[in-house]
């Protein structure tokens, strides 16, 4: 498997090399790199740039860090989980659709969207969903934050996820699903685990629910772990329909630490 680490041995290795090479045998039989060598310097500097950043938006390659998407199983179960929240208005009415179908789901919630919400917040645990961590503050300018800043994100939310459940959450989803070395830092020797996704409804971008609905249809498969978010139109008008399809597909929907065989909060 490529990594960062990997990606970036050689790259050097690859620099040395041609060092090596203008040193002992460019100089002595000239040719194109020799002439050339600042360019050639230049094109991989960017390649390696451009690479790196292009796999910062692949977060299920590994590439920066491990990404947990998709549960290892070939039994017919998937998770649903849920971004972004807690919404006061429509996290509840989602709860309802969830609890009249006994579904149990995840969410993954915004530290600073908890103030004022702790009552909700406590009926997803009571209801036995799953509350899991996505940053303070899902800034827009998240990923280019500091790997001290980003921790520091991390915590607080746990603090007040704990503080008002009683328990810290072991999952952590990456604001926007962007995974760099900052965030790899971030996580480094600490307790979260990364979870992506297998499928990702776009239900924040496409505004034809059926499309939304056929497109995760089409993805469904054995260990699928389903990207919607509290806020939108799809959730809150959509979602019991597509509990159904899920259902008529011979699918069971199960927790998400469930599915990823892993315990979701700390002991």
């Amino acid at each position: 498997m490529l990594t960062f680490r990997r990606f970036t041995l050689l790259f050097f290795i690859t620099l040395l090399g041609l060092n090596l090479w203008n040193i002992f045998i460019g100089n002595s039989i000239g040719g194109i790199f020799h002439t050339h060598a600042a360019i050639v310097y230049s094109v991989l500097i960017i390649l390696y740039f451009g690479i790196s950043f292009a796999m910062a938006f692949l977060p299920c390659s590994d590439f920066h860090h491990p990404v947990i998407c998709h549960g290892n199983t070939h039994e017919k179960t998937v998770s649903i989980t849920f971004d972004d929240g807690p919404d006061p208005v429509k996290t509840p009415a989602i709860l309802d659709i969830l609890k009249k179908n006994d579904i149990r789901a995840t969410f993954f919630c915004i530290g600073k969207n908890i103030p004022g919400q702790e009552q909700l917040l406590q009926r997803i645990v009571d209801e036995g969903h799953l509350v899991c961590n996505h940053s303070f503050s899902h800034s827009k300018w998240f990923d280019l934050f500091p790997a001290r800043r980003m921790r520091a994100e991390l915590l607080e939310t746990d603090r007040i996820i704990k503080q008002v459940t009683g328990s810290s959450p072991l999952f952590f989803r990456p604001p926007f699903g962007v995974v760099n070395p900052m965030v790899s830092n971030a996580l480094k020797n600490m307790h979260w685990q990364a979870v992506g996704w297998s499928i990702r409804s776009l239900d924040t971008m496409v505004s034809d629910d059926r499309k939304i609905l056929n497109r995760i249809h089409k993805r469904l498969e054995p260990g699928a772990i389903i990207l919607l978010h509290d806020f939108t139109h799809f959730a809150e008008n959509h979602l019991e329909e597509l509990l159904i399809l899920i259902r008529k597909e011979g699918f069971e929907v199960i927790p998400l630490d469930k599915l990823l065989k892993l315990p979701s909060y700390a002991s």
